[in-house]
């Protein structure tokens, strides 16, 4: 089972960069983001509309680049969770958790015994560990990440208990979704939203986990940072496409 770097960095209470991919899921994507630097690189299944299928090459290819390679799952469901990490994820992200007790089943999905309850189904050459099966599952356990999104005013009233669960390795501020849920949607300098980073970076200071938020701007990703934010998605294949086609076209316009 490969290293999750991702995994170790924010053991050592250091901060993770990473990029989150919406329409360029192609089998360069990992060698690109680690040509740049990145830690991980995590893929969107719930809001795409990606099956493993089209995922799974992808996730495939990662093994050969030093970034971590991550899913963001279509919901909260063993098949999907471990489903991910079998095609080669080290980390799923779980959208719309509600409390700690969807926290833990997303953990149980996420390992195998007696951690957890998922099936085996480790079939990659490069997964399997020389002492066997036992010591894979171990492996596979220990390098596994999960990570939990605070997506509604429920969830943010949990977010203690949440983030005390065995097993979370990032609770994750989904800001659109939680903007929405308070009634102020995409305000997110709003003092209750401001609010709402403090206490998500102060429950998983408190209990040993990594805050985590995917940033607007590289501005919006330094800030995040100093503000105790451990585990950002620095942009999106989206914002990288569309500023720096922006920018060529402006520069070439300019030109005329």
């Amino acid at each position: 089972m490969p290293t999750n770097r991702t995994k170790r960095i924010l053991q050592d209470g250091g901060v993770a960069l990473g990029v989150m991919i919406f329409e360029m899921a192609t089998t360069g994507v990992g060698r690109m983001a680690a040509g740049a630097g990145a830690d991980f690189v995590l893929l969107d299944m719930e809001h795409t509309g990606w099956s493993l299928d089209r995922v799974g090459p992808v996730l495939g290819s990662m093994r050969a680049d030093d970034v971590t390679p991550l899913v963001r799952v279509p919901a909260i469901l063993p098949h999907l969770i471990a489903g991910s990490l079998d095609a080669g994820a080290l980390g799923v992200m779980l959208p719309m958790v509600a409390d700690e007790g969807q926290a833990a089943a997303a953990v149980r999905a996420a390992r195998f015994p007696p951690e957890g309850s998922r099936g085996y189904g480790l079939l990659y050459r490069d997964q399997a560990h020389p002492d066997g099966m036992g010591a894979t599952t171990r492996s596979a356990n220990d390098e596994t990440m999960v990570i939990v999104q605070i997506e509604t005013v429920d969830a943010l009233d949990r977010v203690e208990a949440i983030a005390r669960t065995p097993g979370v390795d990032v609770v994750w501020i989904g800001q659109y979704d939680l903007s929405a849920s308070m009634g102020i949607p995409g305000d997110f300098d709003h003092e209750r939203m401001r609010d709402a980073d403090e206490r998500v970076v102060a429950a998983c200071r408190d209990h040993g986990r990594a805050a985590g938020m995917l940033a607007s701007d590289p501005a919006h990703a330094g800030s995040l940072v100093e503000r105790g934010f451990r585990c950002v998605a620095v942009t999106s294949d989206l914002q990288l496409f569309d500023g720096g086609l922006s920018r060529a076209l402006e520069a070439a316009r300019r030109a005329r």
